[in-house]
């Protein structure tokens, strides 16, 4: 009865052993391909030194998108001249004040001889008494020289008006002659309703013939200057 048992535990050896042998054979086998794939990455790898070379060369290249970044010197002195004079234009635009008046409004009651003079070329209107300027305002004229030359005198006046044709209207109007007005820079259809962006053109020419004043200036005017008042445009 004893030997079968001892047959049977040498089979079992023998197979436990021929096991161990598959499976160290096949770690070998595993260990010999990795080798031979490292080898052959290694072969693949650039060398630091031409991998450096490249980085430099790539680097030194110009491009085209290099080449665009750096424009011509004269292009380049044209764009900072325009941009200056649009800044000096904008800055000559908001340092007027278009709403309020010129300077200290003197009370024209105080006053005789008045006259009014209107400088197209200064873009000023002069109020006068006895020939001596009594107040100066900034004034804008039409372009294109629209504004008639010649004498005329102040007559009928209003509060607002507003052209729909022009989608424009102004308030404190004065007639001086015909359609031709002083008034405020101006408005939309509403009293009051100004136009920044007319304003700002205050001191040229901007209108279609009247003479444009401050919100301020134009309202003193309105208020001050009497009906048959002397007015000279030239």
């Amino acid at each position: 009865m004893r030997l079968p048992t001892l047959n049977v535990n040498w089979s079992r050896d023998r197979v436990y052993v021929i096991r161990r042998g598959v499976v160290a054979c096949c770690i070998l086998f595993c260990l010999i391909g990795a080798g031979v794939e490292t080898a052959a990455a290694q072969r693949s790898w650039p060398r630091a030194d031409t991998a450096t070379a490249a980085a430099t060369a790539a680097a030194n290249e110009p491009t085209a998108v290099t080449r665009k970044q750096v424009p011509d010197s004269g292009k380049q002195g044209g764009s900072r001249k325009t941009q200056n004079t649009q800044n000096g234009d904008d800055k000559a635009a908001q340092s007027v004040d278009w709403k309020g008046p010129t300077g200290k409004q003197p009370d024209l009651s105080q006053y005789s001889d008045l006259s009014v003079e209107v400088s197209l070329a200064k873009q000023r209107v002069y109020v006068k008494s006895g020939g001596q300027t009594i107040y100066t305002m900034i004034a804008s004229t039409g372009v294109d020289d629209a504004t008639p030359h010649g004498s005329y005198t102040i007559d009928t006046r209003g509060e607002h008006f507003y052209n729909a044709e022009e989608g424009m209207g102004a308030d404190y109007w004065v007639q001086f002659y015909g359609s031709y007005l002083f008034h405020s820079v101006p408005t939309g259809e509403a009293f009051g309703d100004y136009l920044p962006e007319e304003g700002a053109k205050l001191g040229q020419p901007a209108s279609h013939g009247c003479v444009r004043l401050a919100v301020a200036d134009a309202q003193w005017f309105y208020d001050q200057v009497p009906d048959g008042t002397l007015v000279t445009i030239a």
